[in-house]
């Protein structure tokens, strides 16, 4: 049942996000990225490393008191779509039982469009959608 639901729920997350045009380069999504929202309640900030395989790690970090929550790192899998098969956004999923993330970026200028799904396995909370405008920091 948690399988099914975390297939459709990817669907539907690729859905909304096939509209998007700026494509991702590797090596500009490197570094820190800071919400630039000073208030917010959810994703704090994220660094986007070089993985041990060559590829990207994400590591996430979650606002709480009194500083961050690290969530650790997870791959980001860089996507894209037909006809250009230029990748235009990424994907990445924390699987922290009962809690899954799935975070969906996106390049607007200098800035990345972070798409948040947040649900509970169990069903105990009904699942979140959050958006956040990061700027790199480092």
């Amino acid at each position: 049942m948690r399988r099914r639901i975390s297939l459709a729920l990817l669907g539907v997350v690729c859905l909304a996000v096939a509209a998007a045009a700026t494509v991702l380069y590797p090596d500009e999504l490197l570094g820190t990225w800071a919400n630039v929202d000073s208030l917010t309640a959810g994703l704090g900030k994220i660094r986007v490393a070089v993985s041990a395989t060559g590829g990207l790690d994400v590591y996430g970090y979650g606002v709480c008191d009194p500083g961050y929550c690290e969530w650790g790192p997870t791959p980001l899998r860089l996507a894209s779509m037909p006809p250009r098969y230029e990748p235009e956004w990424a994907l990445a999923i924390w699987n922290l039982d009962p809690i899954m993330t799935v975070m969906i970026f996106t390049r607007e200028g200098a800035f990345l469009v972070v798409e948040t799904f947040t649900y509970w396995t169990d069903g105990a909370v009904t699942p979140l959608r959050e958006i956040a405008l990061l700027r790199q920091i480092e």
